[in-house]
C-alpha cells in the first residue's frame, strides 16, 4: 500500500580568486579515477559543522517587532513562507487588508530552507497527466508550471529583489539508460502535445553539462534556473508589507471559528476577525485544520553545503552553473552556491540515516560518489526542512466558502508556491483571473492516515532498496 502512497516521491559567471584551503583538480576527461575508488569517495563533516541553512549566514535573526493586530482584516493567512506572502502581497496592492501568522520567524520553514532551484515540473509528468484528465487539460497544468516561473521572475524585478536570480537552466542526469529512455519518450510525448524548451543529452555529450561520468547522459531544460531562497523570501516579505500587509511573526494561530458573518482566530497575541482565511502552512500544516491535514503528507528533504573549493573547480564540476537533479527514486539535487564558491546538495535522507552528523556524512557520501574528486572536502553546514505531498503529487488550491488553501508542491514549490499564492489571493478578491487548471481536482485523502506519515519509513525503504539495485546493475 505505501508503494502506491509514494509513487509521488519519485523522480524525475565566477569569481576566479582563489580560495582558502586547496582542492584537487579534475582530471582530463576519460582519466577519472575508476568505480572502485568512486565508491570510497566520501566528503566529511567539519568539526564545527553548522546545523541552519548555509542560506542563513547574512540574514537578520533578531526577533520581529509585536505587530498591534487589529480587530478585523479582510484577509487572515496563515503561513509566512512564499506562499502566504505572495498572496498577501497581491491582495495588498488589490487594496485588501490583510494580515499573515506565522508561529515562527516567517520563512524559517521551506522558504529559506530549500536548495533555491525554480523549475517547471511536475511530478506526474505529461503522461501521467494526460491519461487522467485528457491532453487539454494536462497542456493547461503544465502550461501554469511554466507560468510560475515567468511569474516569479516578475516578481523579482518589479519588487527589486536582490537575490542571485538567473534562468541558467536544469539538468536532469539519467542514472541508468532506462532511465534516459523513458525520460526521452516522456520528452518527445510531451512535445507533440505543447512546445517545451528542453532535450536530450546524450551520455557522449553529457561532459558540457555535468563533470562526471556517473550518469548515462540526461535531459537539458533551458528556461528554468536558481536563486538564493533566503534573500529571495526577505525580499518578498518586505514587498508585502510594503504593499501594506501586516506581518506577525512568532505569533501562532490556535483556533479557527466560523460566524456566520466571518472568520474568528484566536492567537498567541489574542483574537481578530477577518472576512476570509488562507491556510498556506504546506509541509508545516497541522491540527488547526484537520480537514487539511489529512490530505497533506509531510516530507524531510536535508542538504549539505561544502567547504570553499577552488572556483575553477566548480565550474568544471558544473558547467554554466546549472541546477542539477537525477533520476534516483531518493533523488539527489545539487548545484554551485551563487557565488561559485561551494556545492550544495539536497536528497530525501532515507531509512537508517539518523540526524546530525550521521546525516551529514550520509549526504557527503552521495556527493562523492557523483564528483570523487571532492574525496575529503569538508562540509560545512547541513539542515532539513519539510516539503509536502499531495497523495496523487499534485498542487492543490482551492477556496470554499470562508476558507482557502494552497499547498503540496512535491518539493518543487519555489516558482509554484510563489504562482499559487497569487491565485488563491486572486480567488479571495473575487477576481476571475484567479481561475487554475488546478480547480476542483480532488485533494484526495487516505483512511489509513490522519496526519502522521507512519509509511514514510516503509516507502523510502523500498526505494532506497530500488537504488542500490541501479547502482549495482550498472556498477555504480
Amino acid at each position: 500500500m505505501f508503494l502506491e502512497v509514494h509513487q509521488c516521491l519519485r523522480q524525475p559567471a565566477l569569481p576566479p580568486s582563489p580560495c582558502a584551503g586547496s582542492t584537487p583538480s579534475i582530471p582530463p576527461a576519460g582519466t577519472e579515477p575508476a568505480l572502485s575508488a568512486r565508491r570510497r569517495a566520501r566528503l566529511r563533516p567539519a568539526e564545527d559543522l553548522k546545523f541552519e541553512p548555509y542560506w542563513w549566514r547574512e540574514r537578520d535573526r533578531s526577533p520581529p517587532p509585536e505587530p498591534d493586530l487589529p480587530e478585523r482584516v479582510d484577509v487572515a493567512i496563515v503561513g509566512g513562507g512564499y506562499t502566504g506572502l505572495s498572496a498577501a502581497l497581491t491582495l495588498a496592492r488589490a487594496g485588501a487588508s490583510v494580515v499573515v501568522f506565522d508561529a515562527e520567524d516567517p520563512g524559517d520553514g521551506a522558504s529559506s530552507r530549500n536548495g533555491g532551484m525554480f523549475g517547471d515540473r511536475l511530478k506526474p509528468g505529461y503522461g501521467g497527466l494526460a491519461r487522467r484528465f485528457g491532453e487539454a487539460r494536462a497542456v493547461a497544468m503544465l502550461d501554469e508550471a511554466s507560468a510560475s516561473v515567468d511569474f516569479i521572475e516578475r516578481l523579482v524585478i518589479d519588487n527589486e529583489i536582490a537575490c542571485d536570480f538567473a534562468r541558467m537552466g536544469r539538468f536532469y542526469p539519467a542514472v541508468t539508460r532506462a532511465h534516459y529512455e523513458s525520460m526521452a519518450a516522456s520528452l518527445e510525448a510531451e512535445k507533440a502535445a505543447r512546445p517545451v524548451q528542453a532535450e536530450m543529452v546524450p551520455a557522449d555529450e553529457q561532459s558540457q553539462f555535468i563533470g562526471s561520468r556517473f550518469y548515462a547522459g540526461g535531459r537539458l531544460h533551458h528556461d528554468t534556473g536558481g536563486l538564493h531562497p533566503a534573500k529571495f523570501h526577505d525580499g518578498l516579505l518586505a514587498a508585502a508589507r510594503g504593499a501594506g500587509a501586516l506581518i506577525a511573526g512568532r505569533t501562532a494561530v490556535l483556533g479557527l471559528e466560523e460566524t456566520d458573518s466571518a472568520m474568528v482566530l484566536e492567537t498567541s497575541l489574542g483574537f481578530i476577525t477577518a472576512e476570509t482565511v488562507l491556510i498556506c502552512t504546506n509541509g508545516y500544516t497541522g491540527p488547526l485544520t484537520p480537514e487539511h491535514q489529512a490530505r497533506v503528507v509531510p516530507v524531510t528533504s536535508a542538504i549539505v553545503a561544502t567547504d570553499e573549493l577552488d572556483p575553477d573547480l566548480v565550474r568544471r564540476l558544473i558547467p554554466g552553473g546549472r541546477m542539477i537533479a537525477d533520476s534516483f527514486n531518493l533523488l539527489n539535487y545539487y548545484r554551485p552556491s551563487p557565488d561559485g564558491r561551494r556545492i550544495l546538495l539536497g536528497s530525501r535522507p532515507g531509512v537508517g540515516v539518523g540526524g546530525g552528523r550521521k546525516l551529514a556524512d550520509h549526504l557527503g557520501r552521495r556527493l562523492g560518489e557523483i564528483f570523487p574528486e571532492l574525496d575529503g572536502v569538508s562540509l560545512t553546514h547541513c539542515w532539513w526542512g519539510k516539503v509536502a505531498f499531495s497523495f496523487d503529487g499534485l498542487p492543490k488550491i482551492g477556496l470554499e466558502g470562508r476558507i482557502g488553501h494552497a499547498m503540496c508542491y512535491a518539493g518543487s514549490g519555489v516558482a509554484m508556491s510563489n504562482w499559487m499564492g497569487h491565485k488563491l489571493a486572486q480567488k479571495a478578491l473575487g477576481d476571475l483571473a484567479g481561475r487554475s487548471a488546478f480547480d476542483d481536482v480532488e485533494f484526495p485523502e487516505r483512511f489509513f492516515y490522519g496526519g502522521r506519515p507512519w509509511f514514510l519509513g516503509p516507502a523510502m525503504a523500498w526505494y532506497g532498496f530500488r537504488d542500490s539495485l541501479s547502482r549495482l546493475r550498472h556498477g555504480r
